[in-house]
């Protein structure tokens, strides 16, 4: 699956908790500050990957669901 830049950048914030979870808040704040995407986008965006089986969320936190996605993002040589 090809992705956005402000998809990419959720999935390298999400994907460096070593963990493969981290909570909604935690990911929305991030993504705000690093100006990637404004408040009011993020569950438009969350909902997208949410929907396509990339991420999935337990207890208001997101997992990853499709593990290769972790492999791609953890090796990534773009910062977060």
């Amino acid at each position: 699956m090809e992705f956005s830049e402000v998809e990419k950048a959720f999935l390298r914030v999400l994907c460096s908790s070593g963990h493969a979870q981290m909570g909604q808040d935690t990911i929305r704040d991030r993504l705000i500050a690093d100006e990637v995407i404004k408040p009011e986008e993020f569950k438009a965006l969350k909902k997208k990957l949410l929907y396509s089986g990339i991420i999935g969320i337990v207890y208001g936190n997101i997992t990853v669901q499709d593990k290769s996605i972790l492999v791609q993002f953890e090796e990534d040589e773009f910062p977060i």
